[in-house]
C-alpha cells in the first residue's frame, strides 16, 4: 500500500484503465471509503475497492457506443484516508485532496456513503447536480448531524446550485415540502419519460445505487426502483445535453466483486463511455 500525503490518499488496488500522469488524464478517479454517518446497512467504506475489483470482470469495449475503453486515460489517485467517526475531519481531507486535483478532466468519485458528494461538488461548482436516488437527501439534519448522507442534496442546494433527484420513492414530509418550496424536481420511477433534463449546463451526476430496482447491496434499499437499462438510457440523454464535470457512484456495501459491485462497475464504464462519446470533455482529451 502506498500513500500520497499531497492528496491525503493511499492506493490498494486500481482499475484496468490507466494514465501515466495526472496531467495527461481525461478522467481523474478518487475513492472515498467513508461510511461514518451511514444508517441501515453499513459497509459503504468497502465500495471503492469492490468497484475497482469488479471492473476486471468486464470487457473494455462498450458495444452500445463502440467506445474502446482501453484507449481512455484515467488517473486513479487512490482512496482518501478517512478519519473514523469524524465526518467533519474526513470532509476536510476530501476538500484538501480535491483542491489539488486539476479542473478540466472529468472527476470520478467512488464511495463511500452519499455525503461524500458534497465536498466534491463544492470544489467543482457545477451549474446543476442531478442525483439518482431512492431518497431526496434533503433533510436539514439527521439525528443532529448536518453532514449526514441524508442531508447531502440540502447542503448542495444551499450553495446555490440547482438540482433534481431522479428515482425518488421514499421521503420525509419535510423533505417533500422543502423540494416543493424550492422547486426541486423529485422524479418518481413512473415519471421518467416525462423528465426533461437541463441543457447546456456544467453538470455533476451523483448515483446512489439504491435508485436501482432489486435488492442491490446498499445502505438503504427501497422496493420499486429504476431498471439498469432505463437508467442508462436517461443518463445518455442527460450527458448528451450537457457538459459533465464530474460524477460519482455511492452507497455500495459489497466487500467483494459480487453482482451489486458488478452493476456499479458497469455503470462506471457506461458513464465513461457516454461522456467520452459526447466529446464534451472540457480539456479536449
Amino acid at each position: 500500500m502506498t500513500e500520497d500525503l499531497t492528496f491525503y490518499t493511499f492506493k490498494k488496488n486500481c482499475i484496468p484503465l490507466k494514465s501515466p500522469s495526472i496531467d495527461e488524464a481525461s478522467y481523474i478517479l478518487l475513492g472515498i471509503p467513508f461510511d461514518g454517518t451511514q444508517t441501515g446497512h453499513t459497509g459503504a467504506r468497502y465500495g471503492p475497492t469492490s468497484i475497482r475489483n469488479a471492473t476486471f470482470e468486464l470487457e473494455l469495449f462498450d458495444i452500445e457506443t463502440a467506445v474502446d475503453l482501453s484507449t481512455i486515460t484515467v488517473y486513479d489517485i487512490g482512496d482518501v484516508d478517512c478519519v473514523p467517526g469524524s465526518p467533519s475531519k474526513t470532509f476536510e481531507r476530501i476538500a484538501s485532496t480535491a483542491s489539488h486535483i486539476p479542473h478540466g478532466p472529468i472527476w470520478i468519485g467512488l464511495g463511500g456513503e452519499h455525503s461524500i458528494t458534497f465536498p466534491l461538488v463544492k470544489e467543482l461548482q457545477p451549474d446543476f447536480v442531478i442525483s439518482f436516488d431512492a431518497h431526496p437527501d434533503l433533510r436539514n439534519d439527521y439525528m443532529g448531524l448536518s453532514l449526514s448522507h441524508s442531508c447531502v442534496m440540502r447542503r448542495i442546494h444551499e450553495k446555490g446550485i440547482d438540482c433534481a433527484v431522479i428515482g425518488v420513492r421514499e421521503s420525509s414530509k419535510n423533505e417533500y415540502e422543502y423540494a416543493n418550496k424550492h422547486k426541486i424536481q423529485l422524479v418518481h420511477p413512473s415519471e421518467l419519460s416525462s423528465f426533461s433534463p437541463p441543457k447546456n449546463k456544467k453538470l455533476y451526476i451523483t448515483i446512489d445505487l439504491d435508485v436501482l430496482e432489486g435488492y442491490i447491496n446498499v445502505g438503504n434499499p427501497v422496493p420499486g426502483g429504476i431498471s439498469f437499462n432505463d437508467m442508462t438510457i436517461l443518463l445518455k440523454k442527460i450527458i448528451d445535453s450537457n457538459t459533465v464535470v464530474g460524477f460519482d457512484i455511492v452507497e455500495l456495501c459489497s466487500r467483494s466483486p459480487d453482482a451489486s459491485a458488478l452493476a456499479a462497475a458497469k455503470l462506471l464504464y457506461k458513464l465513461i463511455a457516454y461522456t467520452s462519446k459526447s466529446n464534451k470533455i472540457s480539456n479536449g482529451k
